[in-house]
C-alpha cells in the first residue's frame, strides 16, 4: 500500500486516504468542492488517480478521470498513473486512461515503457493489450539494457516467461550493461522453473555465458546456499549428462508408460470373470453355459479395449483458430464488450468460445471441456466425451458380470444342506471374495460417476461447467437429452433450448 499523505501538509490532503479506503461517494464530494485536489500531488509526487490505478480500483480511476484528471502527471520517478495501472494490470483501467488521453510513449526516468511496468506486474492480458496497440517491441530496453525478459525472470513469474518466449518475442541470450542474461537472474534466486524454460529456448550454450564479473549462470547457482539452489545444481548437472533427451518424449510418452499399467488392469477384470466361470462350471454344476458365459466375456473384453485405446487416442476437441470466438479480435474489443478477459487463452492465445478451458497438463484448449481424466492422463471434451462414457458403461457391466458370475457361484456351491462353516468358505474362497468387494466398491463409484456426467448431460453441459438451470425439466425429458446424446451425440445446450422456444 502507497503511504498515505499527511493532512496538515495539503489543505485537502485527506483525498489520499479517502481513495486509499476506497470510499467513492466522498471521493466524488472533495472533488466537487475543489477540483484542484485532482493535480495535488502527495508522497513522491503521487496524484491521487497514481493512487486509483495502483490499488486497480475501477469505479474511482473512472471517476477521477471524467472529472479531468491527468493519466500523464509523472510522479517523482517519472511513473506516471498509466504506469501503475499496467503493472496492476488492470485492463479496464488501461482502457479508460487511453480513452481520456495517456500517453503510451512515456518512459519513466530509469527509461522502462508500460510493457515493462507490465511485465513486473506479471499481468499476461496488460501485456496482451499493450502489444496489439503496435507502440511496443518485446525487446525494448530501458537504459540499463534490461528487457522484459530480465524483470519476468525476477520475478520468476513462469507463464510470463513462456509469453514471453513465444513466437521469439523475447531473445533468450538478451545482456544488460552488466552483461547479465535472464537466465543469470533465475539462477542466482535458484528459480529452477524459469531455468529449465529458458534453456530450452537457448539451449545449453546460454550456460557458458559470462557477465561482467566472469561469472555464469552455473556460478552464481552455486554460490546459493539454499535447498533450491542445490537442487538447479543438481538438475542441471543431470541436464548436461543427458543432454535433455528425456523431455522429447512429451506428453505421448506418459500415454506409452500408461498402457503398460492400465491394459493389465482391463485384462485382468474380464480373464478374472472367465477364468472363474471355466472353474465354477467344473466345480458346481451350474445350469447356464459356461461356453457362452465365455464368448461374452471375451467379446466385451475386446469391446472395452477397443474403447479404451479409442479413448486414448482420440482428441479430445482442440479448439483450432477457426472455431475461436468470431465475436473478439482483441483483447480492446473484450473490454469494449465488458467481458471477463479470462476468455483469451494467454497459452494459446486464442478468444476461448463459451464451454471451453485450457488444460495445464495437456496445454491445449478443449471445446466443451469435461475434465482431465488422471487415469487416461488425457482430455474429455466434445469429440471424445460419449465414448467415454460408454467406456464407463463397458466398464461397469464387466464388473456386474463380474459380481454376478461370483455370487451365483457361492450360492449354488455352498446352498445345500452341508453347507460348511463360514471359516471354511471364507479360507477355501477367499481370492473369490476379496475380488467380489473389489468389483463391488468400483461399481458404486463408477455409478457415482455416471450419475454426476448424465447430470450435466441433461443440463446440457459438462460436469466442469455444470450449473443449475431455472426450470426444472421433467424426468423423461431430461432422460431423453441423456439417450440422445448418448445415441447420436449431440448435446442441447439451454441457450438452443430456448431459442428453439422463441422460433
Amino acid at each position: 500500500m502507497l503511504p498515505v499523505t499527511d493532512r496538515t501538509e495539503y489543505e485537502h490532503g485527506d483525498i489520499f486516504d479517502i481513495i486509499q479506503k476506497g470510499n467513492i461517494d466522498q471521493c466524488a464530494h472533495i472533488i466537487q468542492l475543489d477540483r484542484s485536489t485532482l493535480k495535488q500531488k502527495g508522497w513522491s509526487g503521487f496524484t491521487p488517480l497514481h493512487y486509483a490505478a495502483y490499488q486497480g480500483n475501477r469505479a474511482l480511476a473512472d471517476l477521477l478521470l471524467c472529472n479531468g484528471a491527468d493519466a500523464n502527471t509523472p510522479c517523482d520517478a517519472g511513473l506516471t498513473p498509466f504506469h501503475f495501472a499496467c503493472r496492476n494490470g488492470n485492463i479496464y483501467i488501461i482502457h479508460q486512461m487511453l480513452q481520456h488521453g495517456a500517453d503510451l510513449r512515456i518512459v519513466d526516468h530509469q527509461g522502462k515503457t508500460a510493457l515493462h511496468h507490465s511485465v513486473a506486474g506479471g499481468n499476461i492480458f496488460a501485456m496482451q493489450y499493450l502489444n496489439e496497440t503496435g507502440m511496443f517491441s518485446f525487446a525494448d530496453t530501458d537504459k540499463f539494457q534490461i528487457t522484459p525478459l530480465h524483470l519476468a525472470a525476477s520475478t520468476g513469474n513462469t507463464d510470463v516467461i513462456r509469453y514471453l518466449l513465444r513466437n521469439n518475442r523475447c531473445p533468450a541470450d538478451a545482456m544488460d550493461q552488466q552483461g547479465v542474461t535472464a537466465l543469470h537472474i533465475a539462477a542466482e534466486k535458484g528459480a529452477a522453473e524459469v531455468s529449465w524454460l529458458l534453456l530450452q529456448e537457448a539451449g545449453l550454450r546460454i550456460l557458458h555465458l559470462k557477465n561482467r564479473n566472469g561469472l555464469t549462470p552455473l556460478d552464481l547457482c552455486r554460490q546459493g546456499t539454499t535447498f533450491r539452489h542445490v537442487l538447479l545444481d543438481s538438475h542441471v548437472a543431470i541436464g548436461l549428462r543427458r543432454c535433455y533427451s528425456a523431455h522429447s518424449r512429451g506428453t505421448w510418452g506418459l500415454r506409452v508408460d500408461f498402457l503398460p499399467a492400465a491394459l493389465p488392469l482391463v485384462w485382468e477384470k474380464h480373464s478374472l470373470t472367465v477364468s472363474q466361470d471355466e472353474q465354477l462350471s467344473g466345480a458346481s454344476s451350474l445350469e447356464f453355459s459356461a461356453t457362452a458365459l465365455l464368448h461374452v466375456s471375451v467379446v466385451h473384453f475386446i469391446v472395452v479395449l477397443w474403447m479404451f485405446w479409442k479413448v486414448l487416442t482420440k482428441d479430445p476437441g482442440r479448439l483450432q483458430q477457426g472455431d475461436a470466438d468470431p465475436r473478439f479480435s482483441s483483447i480492446m474489443s473484450l473490454v469494449e464488450a465488458n467481458q471477463n478477459p479470462s476468455k483469451f487463452c494467454i497459452y494459446c492465445e486464442i478468444f476461448q468460445p463459451d464451454g471451453c478451458k485450457h488444460c495445464r497438463l495437456c496445454n491445449i484448449c478443449v471445446l466443451e471441456y469435461d475434465h482431465h481424466c488422471l487415469f487416461l492422463n488425457h482430455c474429455v471434451g466434445r469429440n471424445n466425451h460419449r465414448l467415454f462414457v460408454v467406456f464407463i458403461l463397458g466398464m461397469a457391466a464387466a464388473h456386474l458380470i463380474f459380481i454376478s458370475s461370483a455370487a451365483y457361484y457361492l450360492f449354488t456351491k455352498y446352498s445345500g444342506p452341508s453347507r460348511p462353516a463360514w471359516a471354511a468358505i471364507l479360507e477355501s474362497e477367499a481370492w473369490v471374495l476379496v475380488l467380489l468387494i473389489m468389483n463391488f466398491f468400483t461399481v458404486i463409484w463408477e455409478c457415482w460417476l455416471l450419475t454426476e456426467q448424465f447430470e450435466a448431460i441433461s443440463m446440457g453441459t459438462t460436469t466442469y461447467f455444470k450449473r443449475c438451470e431455472s426450470e426444472r425439466r421433467p424426468l423423461w425429458q431430461r432422460w431423453g437429452t441423456v439417450l440422445s446424446f448418448l445415441l447420436e451425440g449431440k448435446r442441447t445446450t439451454p441457450r438452443q433450448r430456448r431459442s428453439s422456444i422463441a422460433i
